[in-house]
């Protein structure tokens, strides 16, 4: 009996030892090892250097006549050119057909001028006839009219002379009273009645004179009225005769037209004594090119050159976290990165003047006081824009932009690969602690937000950590806050 409970002793103190192996191995297994080192000082010299290409202060945009052939290309964007340096040539024959074209407009044009001042002229001579017979008919209008009220007017007259003579006693003694001519041989005689006795007359009354007066009253009336109608519209006549037609502006606008077509025709003529080539206006670098061979030309910026004529730039861009470095005032120096073999690399100091920060990417120093220019980019980076002299540094070439800054010294400093963005600017390393637990003591991990102060390649400098603290610079797999780990420097 004593002897089992010996063996169960003995394999109960195996197992033990088994279990105690193999939970001590999968412990091993799920815990992470890292790598720790304790805060430092650092002294951060920054490298607040950029490079770019010198270009010239302003852009200028080479074309020529629009909607010819390229028959070839001579340079390439990026490519330094001096003045009257070859750019690209457009097809002769091309040009020559387009020549032609113009010649035969202008042709039209002065056809369509010529049509247009015969016309005029023509237009203006029957306007001149035809008031001519308008006035003539007028005139013939206003005789006829006035004969007839004239004419109406004297039988008017008559009418009423006969009609008060009667009324005033004249025809008192008519009866007894021998009318004029009764004593003339045949008075009274008529066809009907041979001999010669005076029939009486009803008119003569004075009912009948009165009558007569009334009637020849509104037969003038008439003529009056007829007159006014007809020479109201012979007047109207003549009035519209008198207005003419409206102006035609053709002739000058095919005038207008015309000139055009001579100074397209001039620049043509200009680029077929160059034999179609175009060149370089100023000496600068060329920044864009708008054409191919077998392209047509825009008659816009078929080339696009950076001018040197008005001083050189350079444009560098720098990663947001190196803004502090560069503010106004700030000391720079400017260096070409490849110079001519034998010779000293071109160096020129610069100040940095002005820093404008936009919420959009611009072109440089456009628009900012000479010296410099800053702009925010979208991904949190900035370009700087500073103006060297076109006698050191030439289109096209490249140089480095360094930034003068300022030494600073950090007492608290961890490796660049211990430091964590949680979101934002929040930063956190990862601290091994030591913890007492029923096993013994073993490591803990525990985030630490910090402030970061500065950063390069190798170091960031951090406030929020003592300088005996063990910061965890690798691990083996992915931390978390209370995490346990193996520290390296303690695995064996």
């Amino acid at each position: 009996m004593k002897q089992r409970m010996i063996k169960a002793g003995v394999l109960l103190l195996g197992l033990m030892v088994i279990f105690t192996i193999i939970s001590r191995a999968a412990y091993d297994i799920s815990t992470a090892e890292v790598s720790t080192k304790k805060p430092e000082p650092q002294t951060f010299t920054p490298d607040v250097s950029a490079r770019g290409t010198v270009a010239g202060r302003k852009e200028i945009a080479v074309s020529t006549v629009e909607n010819l052939r390229v028959g070839s290309v001579h340079v390439m964007e990026g490519q330094a050119v001096e003045a009257g340096q070859l750019l690209f040539e457009v097809d002769l024959q091309d040009l020559m057909e387009k020549m032609k074209e113009k010649q035969q407009e202008l042709y039209l044009l002065d056809l369509q001028i010529r049509g247009a001042a015969e016309s005029a002229a023509f237009s203006e001579k029957s306007r001149q006839l035809t008031l001519a017979q308008v006035q003539e008919d007028y005139n013939r209008t206003a005789a006829r009219e006035n004969a007839a009220v004239d004419a109406a007017l004297a039988e008017l007259q008559q009418a009423q002379e006969a009609y008060q003579n009667y009324l005033s006693g004249a025809g008192a003694g008519e009866e007894n009273s021998v009318p004029p001519g009764a004593d003339q041989p045949g008075f009274g005689q008529t066809a009907s009645d041979p001999s010669g006795s005076v029939p009486p007359d009803p008119g003569r009354t004075a009912e009948g004179l009165l009558a007569v007066v009334q009637e020849k009253q509104a037969v003038y009336d008439q003529a009056v009225q007829n007159r006014d109608e007809s020479l109201y519209q012979a007047q109207k006549a003549l009035d519209s005769a008198n207005l003419g037609t409206a102006k035609d502006y053709s002739a000058e606008q095919s005038q207008i037209t015309r000139g055009q077509k001579e100074e397209e025709i001039a620049k043509l003529q200009a680029l077929i004594d160059t034999q179609g080539r175009v060149t370089a206006p100023v000496r600068g670098m060329v920044t864009g090119i708008g054409v191919k061979a077998g392209s047509a030309t825009t008659g816009g910026g078929d080339i696009l050159l950076s001018d040197l004529s008005g001083g050189a730039s350079l444009t560098v861009t720098f990663p947001e976290e190196m803004r502090k470095y560069v503010r106004e005032g700030t000391s720079a120096v400017v260096t070409a990165e490849n110079p001519q073999p034998g010779q000293q690399a071109a160096m020129e100091r610069v100040t940095i003047q002005t820093i404008a920060d936009n919420s959009m990417y611009g072109n440089g120093a456009s628009g900012m006081d000479a010296g410099t220019a800053s702009e925010t980019q979208p991904g949190g980076g900035f370009t700087v824009t500073v103006h060297v002299s076109s006698e050191h540094f030439s289109a096209g070439e490249a140089a480095a932009l360094k930034v003068e800054a300022q030494v600073s010294d950090y007492a608290s400093c961890v490796p660049a690969e211990a430091l964590h963005l949680m979101s934002g600017n929040q930063y956190y390393v990862n601290v091994a602690e030591k913890r007492s637990t029923i096993l013994g003591e073993e490591w803990v991990v525990r985030q630490v937000n910090v402030e970061l102060l500065e950063k390069n390649e190798k170091y960031a400098a951090v406030e929020g950590i003592s300088s005996g603290q063990e910061v965890v610079t690798e691990s083996s797999r992915t931390l978390e806050d209370g995490s346990r780990v193996k520290v390296d420097h303690e695995t064996d």
